[in-house]
């Protein structure tokens, strides 16, 4: 889960397909983790799609908006 959370202050704007690239893991075990930060709140979902959905990890944007 480090390596996950490592990736989101480099992308935090992701998809399934970029976790499981940058990861080098299956596609359904990349979903697990985006669902359990999905599920912690670390990350929301932002097209309201079935497929092909982005996330976003709100809490770094809002780090970053405060260092302006």
């Amino acid at each position: 889960m480090e390596q996950v959370l490592d990736f989101l202050f480099m992308q935090p704007v992701l998809s399934v397909r970029q976790l499981q690239t940058f990861l080098n893991i299956s596609f359904p075990i990349a979903q697990r983790y985006i669902d359990r930060l999905v599920d912690a709140g670390v990350l929301q979902e932002v097209t309201g799609q079935s497929r092909n959905r982005i996330f976003r990890a709100n809490e770094i944007f809002q780090a970053l908006e405060v260092l302006e």
